[in-house]
C-alpha cells in the first residue's frame, strides 16, 4: 500500500456511480483503497481503519525522519545566497569549508556576512 495522494493504483469512482456504502466498507475492509470523485470537488478516499492508521503511521514517521534529519550548519540568509551564487565556485567552497567547523551551530547573519566578506576578500 502507498501513502501517497492520488495514488494511481486507488481506484477512482465518480459519486454518482458509486456502489452502496456496505459495499464501499468491504471493498475497504479488503484493503483496496478507493476514492469517490465529484467534479468540481476534492476526492474522498475510502479506506479501512486499520490502512489509516497504517497511513497516519507512515505519516508520523516520516515528519519524524525529516525533523531529525534536518540540515546540518549554519542557517544562510537569503540575501547571502545570492551572493555566493553570483560568486567563484573556489570562494563558494571555501566559505563553507570554514563554516563546517560550526555545523549545527547557530551564528548570527551579520558574523556569517562578516566571515563572508573575509572569505571574499582574501
Amino acid at each position: 500500500m502507498s501513502a501517497y495522494r492520488d495514488d494511481p493504483s486507488d481506484t477512482v469512482i465518480p459519486l454518482t456511480e458509486a456502489p452502496s456504502v456496505v459495499d464501499l466498507a468491504h471493498r475497504a475492509q479488503a484493503h483496496e483503497r478507493i476514492t469517490l470523485t465529484e467534479a468540481g470537488a476534492d476526492g474522498v478516499l475510502v479506506v479501512s481503519a486499520g490502512d489509516e492508521q497504517a497511513l497516519l503511521d507512515w505519516e508520523a514517521a516520516f515528519i519524524a525522519e525529516s525533523v531529525a534529519a534536518r540540515p546540518r550548519g549554519p542557517y544562510l540568509p537569503n540575501d547571502l545566497v545570492v551572493a555566493m551564487d553570483a560568486a567563484p565556485l573556489e570562494t563558494v567552497e571555501a566559505f563553507l569549508a570554514e563554516l563546517e567547523a560550526h555545523a549545527g551551530d547557530d551564528i548570527p547573519a551579520a558574523e556569517l556576512w562578516a566571515r563572508w566578506e573575509r572569505t571574499t576578500s582574501a
